[in-house]
């Protein structure tokens, strides 16, 4: 269902934050999307969640995450009404000083289909050893579980792997490629209940 303008105002009320007037206009055209390649953008539901759960307003009090690339990346714009820019910052640092890279501007890299930092994140982290974390309860349940528990060829009961969905987020894997961890979490055909986190060196 898409918003409107006012529910999106109400939203900024109650949360004590701002969304950029351009990713106002993608909430009301889109309210959300997520693409082939992983990244997905925020509907105004998962704003407030995603923002607590990345801890944005703790650690970059001036930025809102509009998104993230289903691996290393945050996607964060300024909380100013007419911040268009979007920092792609790794998810264990968030200064956008050094981001990793900077979009000029929201909707025309989003109508380009958010590919720039994606294709650039896929290279630049497939070297990377990391680990796989669930993040998100999957769409369907035990049936995406028994999947999982398959394509990522877990060696833990069916039942833990139940308790383990409801306790997120969960580490599923360590010491993985990136690369190798995309294939195994597009295998699964949702990438966006999984995040990979980089191992600190």
């Amino acid at each position: 269902m898409m918003n409107n303008i006012e529910q999106i105002n109400d939203f900024e009320i109650r949360y004590n934050l701002i969304i950029p007037n351009h990713y106002k206009e993608f909430l009301q055209i889109k309210n959300g999307i997520s693409f082939n390649g992983g990244a997905i953008l925020y509907s105004l539901d998962e704003l407030k969640q995603m923002n607590d759960d990345l801890q944005v307003q703790k650690f970059q009090p001036d930025c809102i995450a509009i998104g993230d690339d289903g691996g290393g990346l945050v996607f964060l714009m300024k909380q100013e009404v007419d911040a268009k820019e979007v920092f792609c910052v790794d998810v264990s640092d968030y200064d956008i000083e050094s981001a990793f890279c900077r979009l000029d501007n929201f909707t025309e890299w989003y109508e380009n289909g958010c590919d720039i930092c994606v294709n650039v994140s896929k290279e630049y982290k497939s070297s990377q050893i990391g680990d796989i974390f669930l993040i998100r309860t999957p769409k369907n349940g035990v049936a995406d579980l028994v999947k999982i528990k398959k394509y990522f060829n877990l060696d833990i009961p069916m039942a833990q792997l139940l308790s383990l969905s409801k306790e997120l987020p969960s580490k599923l894997i360590s010491d993985i490629s990136y690369a190798k961890a995309v294939k195994l979490m597009e295998r699964v055909g949702q990438t966006d209940i999984f995040q990979f986190h980089e191992n600190s060196h």
